[in-house]
């Protein structure tokens, strides 16, 4: 068993002990859970990052493909669930964000295993580099946007029924939780938004046609980005927030996770990444 196999499944392993630690303490209200899956998830981090430098020592460059991007998202959720928990001291995030996290490496996973290295990107360029980066950096929002909608729908279902424990003991407050998927789905926009220019201008530039009509997930990012594009339009002119906002938040994330990688399983070898 090589090294980078090593390093994957170790990886997948901290993170999955971490998530099911924080569903115990999220349902128990243990401390031991909470610690146990901090440290994991610190542990499964440091092995990702090790994974991922590894990478770029092997092949000299980012591995910004399409088998790794799963992975490197699941990195950067992890970053931006530590900024939060340290912030907050809240576990009861962790028990949503972090079987997130687990999923999307372990999607990854089976491309990163068995093979020293990981294939090189075959296009390079700086509208390239930067489409990749921000499709990773609103994706990672997203996922932190829809924990936080998801948190705001059970934490009101238990308060409109006048029914206040399990939830109502362990999540943060609405007006809070309102705010985080506003915040957050705000910042995954305008780098969807961000995204979507900057590979039309390079797959134009570089192939001399339009590549963002030709691709069966575009028509899939389109729908999501007119989702979360009506979510936030609807919080400024139409007032909208609390359970309506949610809602639009949890769905523009299933069409995230539809577009990738779903997509990229359902139609391998499309995505000029994989050219």
């Amino acid at each position: 068993m090589g090294m980078q196999t090593l390093l994957v499944t170790g990886t997948g392993a901290a993170y999955v002990i971490s998530a099911g630690a924080y569903t115990v303490h999220f349902i128990r209200m243990r401390a031991i859970g909470g610690s146990l899956g901090f440290w994991s998830l610190i542990a499964g981090w440091v092995l990702h990052s090790t994974l991922l430098a590894r990478m770029v020592v092997a092949t000299g460059q980012i591995p910004l493909t399409s088998q790794v991007l799963p992975s490197l998202c699941a990195w950067l959720v992890v970053i931006v669930f530590l900024y939060l928990e340290l912030g907050t001291c809240r576990g009861s995030l962790g028990a949503l964000v972090v079987p997130i996290v687990a999923v999307l490496h372990l999607v990854a996973a089976a491309n990163l295993m068995g093979a020293e290295g990981t294939p090189r990107v075959a296009h390079t360029g700086g509208w390239f580099k930067l489409h990749v980066f921000a499709y990773i950096l609103a994706y990672a929002a997203f996922a932190i946007s829809s924990v936080s909608a998801t948190m705001y729908v059970m934490l009101l279902g238990e308060i409109q029924k006048k029914h206040l424990g399990f939830f109502y003991d362990r999540l943060p407050p609405l007006d809070t939780l309102d705010q985080t998927n506003n915040r957050a789905a705000s910042f995954g926009f305008v780098f969807l938004t961000a995204g979507i220019v900057a590979s039309s201008v390079w797959v134009h530039q570089k192939m001399f046609r339009i590549w963002i009509w030709s691709e069966p997930a575009f028509w899939v990012l389109l729908v999501t980005w007119v989702v979360y594009a009506g979510h936030l339009a609807a919080r400024r002119i139409a007032g909208w927030q609390g359970k309506r906002a949610a809602f639009l938040s949890i769905l523009g994330f299933v069409l995230v996770v539809f577009t990738f990688p779903v997509m990229g399983l359902l139609f391998p070898g499309k995505h000029v990444l994989a050219q």
